[in-house]
């Protein structure tokens, strides 16, 4: 993991080819965030005039429909081992997990669409690096 600069400017990065693959415009999205009691100015926010918040980014991600979780994992690579920290948490709330795991994996053709979504925004990713 780089520097908490480097990280943000990822996070920039990925939030913008998100929301050119959405197929929604900054402005839409601004509107939307208005409609629901928020306003700032996303072209601004993507283009590092001004510090993102983190719940500037949630409502963004809202917008799109993309959980953070989704939006984080494609930022940031699984770590090679876990913090002895939240190691410790699970062990912790472990006794309170519900005794049974359902299903939550997403269907083949959910991740058909994700893999083709992931690889037009590496495609972009990649564009952007080039600049």
């Amino acid at each position: 993991m780089g520097g908490s600069k480097e990280d943000v400017a990822r996070v920039r990065q990925a939030l913008d080819g998100l929301v050119d693959l959405s197929g929604l415009s900054r402005r839409e999205i601004e509107r939307r965030l208005v409609q629901g009691g928020i306003g700032f100015d996303v072209s601004r926010l993507i283009a590092g005039r001004f510090d993102v918040k983190l719940h500037q980014l949630l409502d963004i991600l809202r917008i799109l429909e993309v959980h953070p979780l989704e939006f984080f994992r494609l930022i940031f690579k699984e770590p090679e081992r876990r913090s002895p920290l939240l190691v410790r948490v699970r062990a912790l709330f472990a006794s309170s997990e519900p005794a049974r795991h359902r299903d939550t994996r997403p269907g083949e053709r959910d991740l058909d669409d994700l893999r083709r979504r992931l690889e037009k925004m590496e495609q972009r990713i990649e564009q952007l690096r080039v600049r």
